[in-house]
């Protein structure tokens, strides 16, 4: 497991020895989001070769199932997205290491160089196309409502009118919400106040992602997930613009693990694996 550190702090050393040329011969790949190959001169995927390391940075705050600590290993991380950027970081012959930020400020983080890349149920959205390059996407999800247990009558959006919905900040939920003029958007930084907000009566609803309805709200036995979910999408990786060279070898890393069948077996250990992801070739 790798040990969250601040990549501010001081330099990278150069770890073991590198296993890079399967990757290498992949770079002519396009890297996901329209990016185009890398520009002479890009030297991204060389820098973190050399470096050893792959900084990858995530939020760990109610985290469950992308990356969060480890119960029975304190100071130590799981989750499917740690096992996928583990098979990345592998595939690319260097160490990983987690660089922990609020999920709010992983966009502007990557671009400040805090670390190589950001994966945490970051959504494929128009907006993001401006301004970061998208590895292939890894995950396809799908929205869910969230209720207080008992509540009569709601099993779509529509029924909420009027209402109280929070959502994550920065989400595709909090489009879908801002495009709702029938709902009042709640938004807030973790995901964490959204249900407790819910469980607290302060809103009506939460609308989120299904792997985090599943993980908050299908478990808390005040709550419950209501009506079928919608409005599918795909979780990607995001990496500087400048950096399409590391993205293509980003990108030929996620597609030997599809082909290979282990990012499927990533998704069956934590319950996430369902027809919706044969979509993006998860075999």
């Amino acid at each position: 497991m790798s040990i969250p550190r601040d990549p501010s702090t001081g330099p990278r050393e150069p770890r073991g020895r590198l296993a890079i040329g399967l990757l290498l011969l992949g770079l002519l790949a396009g890297c996901g989001g329209g990016a185009r190959k890398g520009a002479a001169g890009d030297e991204s995927f060389e820098r973190v070769r050399k470096a050893g390391t792959l900084l990858w940075g995530a939020d760990v705050v109610a985290g469950v199932p992308y990356v969060y600590e480890d119960p029975h290993h304190p100071g130590q991380y799981t989750g499917f997205e740690m096992d996928i950027a583990q098979g990345i970081a592998s595939r690319l012959g260097v160490k990983l290491e987690l660089t922990i930020r609020a999920w709010d400020t992983l966009v502007p983080e990557l671009q400040r160089g805090r670390f190589d890349l950001a994966m945490n149920g970051i959504e494929d959205t128009p907006e993001r196309r401006h301004i970061v390059l998208f590895s292939h996407p890894y995950y396809v999800y799908s929205q869910q409502l969230t209720v207080r247990k008992g509540t009569p009558g709601v099993t779509r959006l529509a029924d909420l009118e009027g209402k109280r919905v929070a959502t994550l900040s920065g989400t595709a939920a909090e489009d879908i919400l801002r495009g709702t003029p029938a709902v009042r958007a709640v938004v807030h930084p973790e995901i964490v106040y959204s249900y407790r907000d819910l469980e607290r009566g302060k809103v009506d609803a939460v609308l989120l992602d299904k792997p985090i309805a599943v993980a908050y709200g299908a478990s808390n036995p005040r709550l419950q997930n209501v009506g079928e979910s919608f409005a599918e999408g795909r979780y990607v990786i995001v990496l500087r613009r400048e950096d399409a060279a590391l993205c293509q070898a980003v990108d030929q890393a996620l597609d030997q693990m599809k082909a290979s069948g282990e990012l499927r077996k990533i998704l069956e250990k934590y319950g996430l694996m369902d027809a919706h992801q044969r979509q993006i070739g998860t075999r």
